[in-house]
């Protein structure tokens, strides 16, 4: 009997230890793959969007220069998802700005996007200016 109990004991504690993920398959890090604007498409190379409970982070890491990082709010429910608010990484008193973002493909300082396609490998998001394509990194 107390064999059982000790069982039981381990299990929920084993149970417990495992990650919450509020937002199911969209909480993790993606790489962006490609971006179809208009009539053109993008291969953006280096470009990072993670998502994490209520925050999202836009960055750039393998640049020349140091890594770029900004750090914003989300919004997700089922199939929308909207962005906004960056502010610099680390640097909380500076704003992103609209130039800034669009190395990121973001072109306001919020984004609205209705998603396509969401799993475990790959997230396919449309904003009113385009389709990204990502890959879970």
């Amino acid at each position: 009997m107390k064999r059982l109990i000790y069982i039981a004991i381990a299990t929920l504690f084993l149970a417990a230890c495992d990650k919450v993920y509020i937002n199911g398959d969209l909480d993790g890090m993606w790489q962006l793959q490609k971006v179809e604007l208009e009539e053109s498409a993008e291969y953006p190379q280096g470009i990072y969007y993670s998502f994490q409970r209520h925050l999202a982070q836009v960055g750039r890491y393998y640049d020349e220069g140091l890594p770029l990082r900004y750090l914003g709010n989300l919004e997700y429910k089922g199939d929308s998802l909207t962005i906004g608010g960056f502010r610099k990484f680390l640097e909380e008193e500076e704003t992103a700005t609209k130039e800034r973002l669009a190395i990121f493909y973001l072109y306001d300082k919020e984004t609205s996007f209705k998603v396509e396609r969401l799993d475990d490998e790959m997230l396919v998001l449309r904003s009113n200016r385009g389709l990204y394509t990502l890959r879970k990194w």
